[in-house]
């Protein structure tokens, strides 16, 4: 079974998670927030579905519904990528940010700037065509729109629709936001690669599925 299949990804890349009869969630403490897929019996068929769980005191939980899937395969497959997606922020993107800053490289949100970004990602040899932080739109990559005081960073697909736009914000936050994405857009393509050649995986990641890492 697929979902067999991503619990035991998720393990060997060192995630802890919850396995149930009927659900699978990520690894959480009592009165921490978690995601869950959780399986529905219908009559002839089956559903998954995709959930934000906010835990109360008094053991109350509020479920957010977030999508709904006809089968396996697909729940377990975003189920996959959304927890790997948290590895990374977490594992990866946050300890670049840690070692650089208050350095002549740091990208925080208050002091980061187009330069520093582009030199960071040609030290970690992030393939330029992933991303775009010249007003330069390209496809399959991250943009940043930015002026003298602000900025925004969105995904642009293959065939050149807008994605993940963010709000206007001010540069050097713009610029570090759009910075974290690229890394992410980069890790995404790692991940898949290292999937398919393994023959983990047998068909590539859709446009929707590669949106839920970004």
């Amino acid at each position: 079974m697929e979902l067999e299949r991503i619990c035991r990804l998720l393990k060997q890349r060192g995630e802890q998670i919850i396995v149930k009869k009927n659900s699978v969630e990520t690894y959480h403490e009592l009165d921490e927030d978690y995601y869950r897929l959780e399986r529905e019996r219908l009559k002839n068929s089956e559903q998954w579905h995709y959930f934000y769980v906010r835990s109360k005191k008094e053991k109350v939980v509020e479920k957010e519904h977030l999508a709904s899937f006809s089968d396996e395969r697909e729940g377990a497959r975003i189920f996959y990528l959304w927890t790997m997606r948290s590895h990374y922020r977490q594992k990866y993107i946050w300890k670049i940010h840690e070692y650089l800053r208050d350095t002549d490289y740091d990208i925080s949100p208050d002091v980061a700037t187009t330069e520093r970004a582009v030199a960071v990602l040609s030290k970690l040899h992030i393939p330029r065509h992933l991303y775009s932080f010249e007003n330069e739109q390209k496809p399959d990559s991250i943009n940043l729109e930015i002026d003298w005081d602000s900025g925004r960073s969105f995904y642009i697909d293959l065939n050149g629709k807008r994605h993940r736009e963010t709000l206007i914000r001010p540069k050097s936050i713009a610029v570090s936001i759009a910075f974290d994405r690229v890394l992410m857009l980069y890790l995404f393509y790692q991940e898949q690669d290292a999937l398919f050649q393994s023959n983990e995986i047998q068909n590539l990641f859709n446009e929707q599925e590669r949106l839920v890492f970004l």
